[in-house]
């Protein structure tokens, strides 16, 4: 769960609710105080996982005593057995289900989320159905010249690396179409000043997270099927894993998550749509004052990995050494040292 994506969600659900054009002093609103962001998943997978981020909404009191203080977190199966939920980090929890579990993670399951807090505020999740994720067939990269705007406002032409995936939209034993989300991480190969080779992993920026809805098209699979675009950068050079998660959503899931796409696009201008206010899957279980916000989903993922490098697309320029700064004395970045910044262990899938 790319923590990013939670704070961009408490930023703007407080943004929509006080933003204004001239005023700068405000109250926020009273229904919007001590108010609870919950976002997680159950994973089915090997081991299966639950992950899931907790954050108090931010009122701009930039008070210490704002930090949320969580009791518990605990997922519950359809028989009420409940586990708990550790903090692994910072507004973080985290749960790796042993397959010997008698607590079985299961396509067709339903599972929900309990939260408590410190101060007696406590919500669940309504239950949600476990989608089985259809298999990804093939994720592949295609080198692509297209028309795009510069900075002046003018088409050009410019070289894209263009990500196709191919996959079945049926899911389960019952093979029905499913939607679909895809979330993206990358490792890349850097090698500094001074010859360390160094592996460095990241999440692709959240707003390019991709959404397919099944009741959109009619087709009961994905040929080539276009989920993002790249451009091609000295970063890429001595080469770069890009892997597609391909997560299987119901249509709660779904609305959630196109919300969020929605909401990081707005910019502001008067010719908008007005937002909405998000979904919410959750439901408070005390009489204390606040209000909960965000989603939990039950879920299982398929992962493909496609490799590029500058052979690809034909630039032997590497991101380091770079040229000068101008600064007499520069900070060591990744290209001073590189193992400052990123392991130097090769991973598993890498292959030279």
């Amino acid at each position: 769960m790319n923590r990013n994506i939670i704070t961009f969600l408490v930023f703007i659900i407080v943004l929509l609710c006080v933003a204004c054009i001239d005023e700068v002093e405000f109250d926020v609103p009273r229904e919007f105080q001590n108010s609870t962001v919950i976002i997680g998943k159950v994973n089915k997978g090997t081991p299966s996982t639950v992950e899931v981020s907790v954050q108090e909404l931010f009122d701009f009191s930039f008070s210490s005593e704002n930090l949320i203080t969580v009791n518990s977190v605990k997922v519950v199966n359809e028989e009420g057995v409940k586990l708990d939920v550790p903090q692994s980090r910072n507004r973080r929890y985290e749960l790796s289900i042993d397959p010997e579990s008698e607590f079985k993670i299961e396509v067709g399951k339903s599972y929900s989320l309990e939260v408590l807090l410190s101060d007696g505020q406590s919500f669940k999740s309504e239950p949600s159905k476990l989608m089985g994720a259809p298999e990804v067939e093939s994720f592949e990269p295609e080198l692509v010249s297209k028309e795009v705007l510069n900075d002046d406002n003018e088409l050009v032409t410019r070289t894209r690396i263009e990500y196709k995936i191919s996959t079945s939209l049926l899911s389960g034993l019952e093979q029905t179409r499913t939607n679909l989300r895809w979330d993206f991480t990358r490792t890349y190969k850097i090698t500094d000043n001074a010859d360390n080779v160094c592996y460095a992993s990241t999440l692709v920026d959240f707003d390019l997270i991709q959404l397919l809805n099944h009741s959109e098209i009619a087709t009961s699979s994905l040929n080539d099927f276009l989920i993002l675009e790249q451009t091609p950068s000295p970063l890429l050079v001595e080469g770069q894993y890009l892997f597609a998660i391909q997560e299987a959503l119901d249509d709660g899931a779904l609305q959630f998550w196109d919300q969020i796409n929605q909401l990081s696009t707005i910019s502001g201008t008067f010719f908008e749509p007005p937002p909405g206010q998000l979904i919410t899957n959750f439901n408070k279980t005390s009489d204390i004052e606040g209000s909960v916000f965000g989603y939990f989903y039950a879920t299982e993922q398929d992962t493909l990995c496609a490799f590029v490098d500058g052979d690809f697309f034909g630039s032997s320029t590497k991101f380091c050494p770079r040229p000068p700064s101008g600064d007499p004395n520069p900070p060591c970045d990744e290209c001073c040292n590189c193992k400052q910044f990123f392991p130097t262990e090769k991973p598993s899938f890498w292959v030279d």
